[in-house]
């Protein structure tokens, strides 16, 4: 079998195309292990480490390995996030699949992620405005984000580097990132989507507070975005 039996989401597609070439990568929560062996058949990667919490998705991943003969280059790890990966190891850290707030506290406690030539690639389920507010709180910048279409809904996968500069993540960036800069129509839609639930929200706060107020604010620009 080759790579060509692998078929990857919208979502890995995506992260795939983000992950630098040569790298040693680690996949977080990688489940089946679709992503590192798509990578490794197609000589995209030095090394990768496939790891999750649970040993079930693990064991598939075993198999998947096996069964694609991607053994020499990608390996398993029974991990909590990142807590059992060697730094030297992770170059390139895709993580995907998993709520924003989650993922944001995968990076909080892994400090060496602070250091070297680290690409984290993320790609949050939900509460993405979380870890976007987390990003820049904690000297995260970035760098590139787009979104895909998978399954009917609709995902932002982000492409992060540590810079130790603290940034503001106010309005709009907050809630659509570097996606308003982009015209294409999956950013419209992961716009649109965003509008929709702020609207919803709104009706829930009284119109003469300050969260109505900036909330209003936010919704009158990405209607703006989207015209």
């Amino acid at each position: 079998m080759n790579g060509a039996d692998i078929h990857l989401d919208n979502r890995l597609a995506l992260c795939a195309e983000f992950v630098r070439d040569g790298t040693r990568l680690v996949d977080v929560g990688t489940d089946h292990a679709y992503l590192p062996v798509w990578l490794a058949l197609r000589g995209r990667i030095e090394s990768a480490v496939a790891c999750d919490i649970r040993t079930g998705p693990l064991k598939n991943a075993e198999n998947n390995i096996k069964r694609f003969g991607a053994q020499a280059t990608v390996k398993t790890r029974l991990s909590d996030g990142l807590d059992s990966i060697d730094k030297n190891d992770a170059y390139d850290i895709v993580i995907a699949g998993m709520g924003g707030e989650l993922i944001a506290e995968i990076i909080k406690r892994t400090q060496w992620l602070c250091t070297g030539e680290r690409r984290l690639i993320l790609q949050p389920m939900t509460r993405a405005e979380s870890l976007r507010l987390f990003l820049c709180k904690n000297g995260f910048q970035i760098v590139d984000e787009r979104a895909c279409v998978s399954g009917r809904k609709v995902y932002s996968v982000m492409v992060c580097e540590y810079d130790g500069i603290i940034r503001k993540c106010e309005g709009v960036y907050r809630f659509v990132g570097r996606l308003a800069e982009d015209d294409s129509n999956e950013a419209k839609e992961y716009i649109l989507n965003i509008n929709t639930k702020l609207k919803k929200r709104i009706l829930g706060l009284s119109t003469d507070s300050d969260d109505h107020s900036e909330l209003d604010s936010i919704i009158k620009k990405l209607d703006g975005l989207l015209e």
